[in-house]
């Protein structure tokens, strides 16, 4: 049996997300976790729910001025999320 040079669990990981086709879902949940980053936290704690459907971010905020503020910034918020990514991920953001 032949040996082979040792790979990094890194290079596992990425041989295997890009094998299994996981890598859109891999950078939409990174989206989805970058939300706290990006809006900061004061304004993520009144965030009650979100995912992204369809290079969509569907953000639930409790808050009803919070919600008419987040409205005008939505093109900034793509353009930061998906800079925080590094990757266009986002098209556009909802606020529910």
């Amino acid at each position: 049996m032949k040996r082979r040079q040792p790979l990094l669990i890194e290079q596992i990981l990425r041989q295997m997300i890009e094998a299994t086709g996981m890598r859109p879902q891999l950078e939409r949940h990174t989206a989805e976790s970058m939300w706290p980053a990006v809006v900061g936290e004061q304004i993520a704690s009144y965030t009650n729910r979100l995912y992204v459907k369809d290079s969509t971010l569907h953000v639930y905020i409790t808050s009803a001025s919070l919600k008419e503020e987040l409205s005008y910034a939505r093109d900034r918020l793509v353009e930061k999320l998906n800079e925080a990514v590094g990757k266009h991920v986002i098209d556009a953001v909802v606020i529910h």
